[in-house]
């Protein structure tokens, strides 16, 4: 998955509950820098996740589906503050790309267990 659709995908998981933390604004700007990702392309994420017509890229790859799930999950617990709303995106996203609830509670006590 290209990085710049992964972090558009962080974006709109950030902005699921109506606002951006500091904590989230200071996690995207390490993986917009870490990604490469340009300005102009950190600009068209945010403006898709405020106009709400930006949607979910569900990457094809196991691979990548993994990697966005656990970015996912990282994100969500950056800021300490699981909000529902970002609970039932990352549910649903886990949902859509096939993980099993075992599969998707796997990869998220491998991301939050040192």
């Amino acid at each position: 998955m290209p990085k710049v659709e992964l972090f558009n995908n962080l974006v709109l998981l950030a902005s699921a509950d109506g606002q951006f933390t500091e904590e989230e604004v200071t996690f995207l700007a390490m993986k917009a820098e870490a990604w490469n990702i340009s300005p102009d392309d950190v600009e068209t994420a945010l403006v898709g996740a405020s106009t709400g017509e930006a949607e979910i890229v569900v990457p094809e790859s196991e691979e990548d589906r993994v990697e966005l799930i656990k970015e996912m999950i990282r994100l969500m617990a950056v800021d300490g503050n699981l909000a529902e709303v970002e609970k039932r995106l990352c549910a649903t996203a886990s949902a859509a790309m096939d993980f099993t609830a075992l599969e998707f509670d796997e990869i998220l006590q491998s991301v939050l267990e040192p």
